[in-house]
Parts: structure tokens; sequence; C-alpha cells
């Protein structure tokens, strides 16, 4: 019987530079040996764990889960999983767009604690319209993909999050 590919795309705030993949196909097929899975991002090039000299990362049938640190900061990618037999032909494909912001969301929890020291913060005008702004970039690069299926404009708001976050003395 056929497989009916599927996967499940997750970060966590404790690693924000990881990305978790879960293989939820149906189905069996005994033909497959591995998946290749490849990052790709709006601009055509592949996010891989650093000494990986391949555009694809390789994921051990065995092991429906598989985490990997290759973002170095948030993207909007293309996750393309070809399953494949012991020759490396592929089987079966699937592809989704995903927005991986999980460090810009770490920075939201780190302004609100900075706002639970300093309450009164939130009277300064500037302070609350880059705050609205910033959070404004990361949910539109969100709904982008979600919504959209653009993976390019996602990366663009994505950048101009991290570049307050990154100038965090003059935005907040």
């Amino acid at each position: 019987m056929p497989i009916v590919p599927a996967i499940v795309v997750s970060q966590s705030g404790l690693t924000p530079t990881s990305a978790t993949v879960e293989d939820t196909s149906t189905g069996s097929d005994v033909a497959i040996a591995a998946r290749h899975i490849y990052f790709q991002t709006n601009q055509g090039t592949y996010l891989v764990v650093t000494g990986t000299t391949t555009d694809y990362e390789v994921w051990a049938y065995a092991n429906s889960s598989q985490t990997w640190n290759l973002l170095p900061t948030d993207h909007a990618v293309n996750i393309i999983v070809n399953w494949v037999d012991v020759n490396g032909a592929t089987l079966y494909t699937l592809n989704g767009l995903y927005c991986l912001r999980q460090n810009l969301k770490n920075f939201v929890v780190y302004l609100g604690q900075l706002q639970a020291i300093t309450p009164s913060i939130l009277q300064d005008p500037i302070y609350a319209a880059n705050l609205s702004t910033f959070w404004a970039y990361v949910e539109y690069a969100n709904s982008m993909v979600e919504w959209g299926a653009d993976i390019s404009n996602s990366q663009n708001l994505l950048d101009k999050a991290t570049y307050m976050m990154q100038k965090e003395a003059i935005f907040f």
C-alpha cells in the first residue's frame, strides 16, 4: 500500500535556531529507505546543517521526527521532503511553505518581561508604536505564508522585524 505523505513542522522557544519535522504519513511502502529534506529559501538557496555537503539533509526512515539546527535567523521556507529508495530514487514527494519565526517570538517575550519590570515604558508612544510595528511584521510574515503562499514577502517582513530586534537600543 503506498503512503500518503504528510508532515508537521514546529519550533521550540528553547532552540529557536532549529526546526523539527515529524512525518505523519499514513500507509506503508517497504521500498522506502530514507527521506531527503530540503529547506529552500525564497532566494532558491538551501539551509543545511554546518558540514552538510548536499542541498538536503538525510532523514533516516526509522526516525519519525527529526530536528535540524540550521536557522541562523528566522526564515520563510519551502520544505520539500522526498521519500527515497536504497538507490536514492524519489518514490514520493511533499512540499509546503512555512514561516519559521521563533527567534522573533522569543524577542517579544523578552520585551514583555521588560514591560513587567518597567510598566511605565508603555506610556512612551514611540515604544508602543515600535512594538506594534514589530509584532505586525512578525504576524504578517506568518500570514503571508499561511494565507498568501508567499515566502518572498514573508521573508521581507521577517527581515524588517529582525532589523528592529538587532537595533533594540534604537527601537525599544
